[in-house]
């Protein structure tokens, strides 16, 4: 007798609402501020900043008429992204999408220079710390490719590993995976490994996170 084939899990995705939450499709992990694991295949996550449920939706933006126009850059991403040329490594930066969480620069300093222009030394450090660094960056602003020696830039490696979002303490929502992202009208962002969604609801580059919400003195509590 054959036996049922099990059915394969629903692909995540996540769809910005007009003036909403995000509606978050598929079977994904949900990591809390407090550091509880949850998820379900249907979630409404807030994005208002402003819910009392956080980090789900309560309909609170309806009743403060929430603002959640999207602005962010629909352009190729590299069309954006500036590239530095090290030793056996490339760095990619892309501004536009930083949420300015500062793991760059305080990890490697001699590398990831705030303040300075160009901020960028690639040849500050060796490939692997530079790789190690990098990958701690939640929006994904930065990315490296390992096999660009000689100066001839390829593309950035993608980050493996399962779907999750993560709500990070009093910031916006970390989300890895490669998971796709869409407008409420069906129009799809670029795809990237990882990025930062606005949860404070100030960010002026919504859907993304851009560190608005250091100045807003956002709380999860």
């Amino acid at each position: 007798m054959t036996e049922p084939t099990a059915k394969p899990a629903p692909p995540v995705s996540i769809t910005v609402r007009h003036n909403g939450p995000y509606l978050v499709r598929g079977a994904c992990r949900l990591v809390t501020a407090g550091g509880a694991a949850t998820g379900d295949e249907r979630m409404a996550l807030c994005r208002c900043g402003q819910s009392a449920n956080k980090p789900f939706c309560d309909s609170t933006h309806k009743r403060i008429g929430f603002d959640g126009t999207e602005v962010a850059d629909r352009g190729p991403i590299a069309a954006r992204r500036i590239a530095y040329r090290g030793q056996g490594v490339t760095i990619f930066d892309d501004r536009s999408v930083c949420a300015h969480a500062g793991a760059c620069s305080d990890t490697l300093a001699k590398v990831f220079k705030y303040g300075e222009e160009p901020w960028i030394d690639p040849l500050g450090a060796s490939a692997q710390e530079i790789a190690r660094t990098v990958a701690l960056c939640p929006s994904g602003a930065l990315t490296v490719d390992l096999d660009s020696a000689g100066g001839s830039a390829g593309e950035p490696a993608a980050a493996a590993g399962p779907p999750c979002i993560t709500a990070l303490k009093d910031g916006p929502l970390r989300v890895e995976g490669a998971i796709p992202l869409a407008s409420p009208d069906g129009a799809a962002y670029e795809a990237r490994p990882r990025y930062t969604l606005c949860r404070c609801g100030r960010s002026k580059n919504k859907p993304f996170c851009d560190g608005s919400h250091h100045a807003a003195g956002f709380k999860d509590g």
